[in-house]
Formats: structure tokens, sequence, C-alpha cells
């Protein structure tokens, strides 16, 4: 036991002398070598109030009643009036002949390609590229026929070449008519009642319209959004009429004194939705305790926020762009005028070549560490090398690291 504590012992000493001894090094090193640069880099502050609010749509509530429901349509999809939104089925065998229609007609698809002269490489390629691209953008939706090009091209190879691809697509048109017809008996289809953008989301609060914003009080705007709704058990989804939507919140009176009805005002949505939108001002309430109900709206990105209700957004009321620069690296300088009077500027040593030359910046804000300096086309640019220490620097001084 006390060998194992001598052990102990000796290894704490032995890592403590290391770690002095590195420390050493590192000032040692430090001293010699003073010089620490930073590349400039663009900034921007904002003056801006994050709140949390409600999206309001013209929209309906899609229902489909029966157990045997398949939504046809993807998330955010453009419907025209009339189109399928969902297919009820009977029973298992309408939806097992529902499977074969899909699958003769994905295949009279890919025999009609080879057809026209496509290439099983091609066609191969060609569906890599479709996969790439539905999971990039988030289109679960063509997964399944994308996945059944993948069985025919790539898995499977030359099943589909044979030569007799006139012949084929008649006799699966056949086919194809002769269970459309049987389908006819068990199968029902759910349409669009008006042309508008699907969303399976759904929440209680689709009965809710633009209308019941208009001159939207503080009071009013608790009661809207008070507690959820109850959702129909045959919902299947909404969908929204128009493109124009509203975002509703409240917020102090002093924030609300900067906004003006009518005209635009900067929100950025960055937690639900990333987003950065022109909003235009529909209405401020009265102040009530403090506070007023504003409404935004925006004629934007519609497909992107049908799935939306409650969000989280900053207005800006107002925001700053320029280059930032470490505080060390400002420093004050004493310069004389045409008329010979002495001013004190402040500036910067920015590295050129092995010189560190004086560039005067202005400082329009300041954030921790950092200042935020203007822009300029003959002063300090984004990419430059910054000098924020250095032994004896001055305008012109060679400076080494």
């Amino acid at each position: 036991m006390e060998r194992s504590d001598a052990i102990i012992k000796f290894v704490a000493v032995f890592v403590f002398i290391a770690m002095a001894a590195y420390l050493g090094v590192s000032f040692i090193s430090s001293y010699r070598d003073p010089l620490r640069t930073v590349t400039a880099s663009g900034m921007e502050l904002h003056d801006g109030l994050e709140t949390s609010g409600y999206i309001v749509r013209d929209e309906q509530l899609i229902t489909a009643s029966g157990a045997n429901v398949a939504v046809t349509v993807t998330e955010g999809a453009k419907l025209a009036k009339g189109e399928t939104v969902a297919v009820r089925y009977s029973g298992s065998t309408a939806m097992e002949r529902a499977q074969q229609i899909s699958e003769i007609q994905l295949k009279i698809r890919q025999l009609t390609a080879l057809k026209n002269g496509a290439s099983e490489d091609e066609l191969s390629k060609e569906t890599i590229l479709s996969l790439s691209r539905a999971v990039t953008s988030g289109d679960l939706g063509t997964l399944y026929e994308i996945e059944q090009d993948v069985d025919a091209y790539i898995i499977y190879g030359t099943a589909l070449a044979t030569g007799n691809e006139d012949e084929e697509i008649a006799a699966l048109e056949t086919q194809l008519r002769s269970l459309s017809e049987s389908a006819s008996s068990d199968t029902g289809r759910v349409t669009a009642p008006f042309s508008g953008t699907f969303s399976f989301a759904t929440d209680g609060f689709e009965s809710l319209t633009p209308d019941d914003l208009r001159e939207l009080t503080r009071e009013q705007y608790r009661n809207l959004f008070s507690e959820p709704r109850e959702v129909s058990r045959n919902a299947v989804g909404r969908l929204v009429r128009g493109i124009r939507w509203y975002y509703a919140t409240e917020i102090d009176e002093d924030s609300a004194g900067k906004l003006r009805i009518g005209n635009n005002a900067h929100l950025v949505f960055s937690r639900t939705y990333s987003a950065d939108l022109t909003m235009r001002v529909e209405s401020i309430s009265i102040p009530e305790d403090g506070k007023c109900a504003v409404v935004f709206s925006s004629d934007k990105y519609m497909q992107d926020v049908a799935a939306l209700r409650g969000a989280t957004a900053e207005i800006v009321f107002d925001s700053l762009s320029g280059i930032s620069v470490p505080k060390e690296a400002v420093h004050l300088d004493t310069v004389k005028d045409r008329d010979g009077n002495e001013e004190t500027i402040t500036i910067v040593y920015v590295l050129q070549g092995i010189s560190a030359n004086a560039v005067p910046v202005k400082i329009i804000a300041e954030s921790g560490d950092y200042y935020m300096v203007e822009a300029t086309s003959d002063g300090l640019r984004v990419g430059d090398i910054i000098v924020v220490r250095a032994e004896d620097l001055y305008d012109g001084a060679v400076v080494e690291g």
C-alpha cells in the first residue's frame, strides 16, 4: 500500500513539473514573439425585440372518414380545385389493388423511357440524382416511386430491357384499365375544395381567418390563442387558400411606437422557421397594461409556413453593419489637419507584407471585446490582416512573427 502511494505521489510531482515547464515555455515564446493578428470580418448588430406569436391563414381542415385512407400529396404541395388529396379504400382488397395500379403505372413509365431511347445506365444515374434531391429537399412523398426505380434500374439491372417494350406497354395498359374499373366500386377520392397549399399539420385553429385579426386588441389576441381546439379524428391535413399569411403577437408599448401601420417591418424567424422577411404592419392596438397587439402580413413563402402556427420572431427596428475589430487592436493617434491644428483620430494597423500601416477607422458601435467600425472603400476592408499586438508598433513599422 505504501509503494502505491509513493508511485502516485511521484506521478503527481512529474505532471506538475511538466505543466510548469510547458507554461514557462509558452510565456517565453509569447514574450519573444508578441505579434498577433486577426482577419477583419463583417459584423451586424440589430436593435430588435424577440417575441412569440401565431400565424393565421385562410385555411380549411380536410377530413376523410374511414379506416383505410391514404394521402396522395406531399407537404407544401400546390393543389388545383378538384385535385385528389387522399384516397379512401373500403378494405384490404382495395388497398392491394391500389398497390398493383401504382406498380403498373410505374412500370409503364419505365418502359416508355427505355422505348424513347434512354439507356438503363442513364436511368440508373437519374434515379440516384432523384434520390439525392428528395433527401436534400426533405420531399419524402416521392421516395416510394424512387424506391421502385432503384429496384428496376439498379438492383435488378437489365430486367426491363426485353426489346418488346411496345407489346409490354400495351399489355400493362389493358391490365391497368381493368384494375381501374374494379377500383371504382370500392375506392373513393377526397378532393381539394379550392386551389391552395396543402399541409399535413392540424391543430384545431384552422377555423381562424384573417378577418379575426382585423383591429385586433390585446384581449382578443389572448382569447383567440388561449387554448388549443379539438381536432377531428378524421383530419388528414389542411388546405390554405391564397398566398398571404399573417403573424399576430403582442409587444411592449414603447416597441410598438417604433412601428407604423401600412409600413414595412423587418422580421427574422430563426427558431421554428429560418427566414428573414419584410412584412407589412397591418394593425397596432391601443395599449393595454403597457402592451399592444400587433399584426404583420406577408405574401412570401406560403409553402414553408403552411405547417406552422406558433412562431418566435425578432422584430428588427434598426440594424448596423460594419467590420469587427478587437478593442485591443484600436489605437489613438494625433494628426494635423489642413490648417495645422492637431486632432485625435482612431486607427488600426493593417499588415501589408511585413509592414504595419496605420488605417483610420470610425467606430460606430461596440459589442463585448469588439468594436464595429465603418467599412469604406479607401479604409479598412473585410479580409485585411489587422495587427492586434506587436513590439514597437507605429506606421510603417516592420513586424515579423
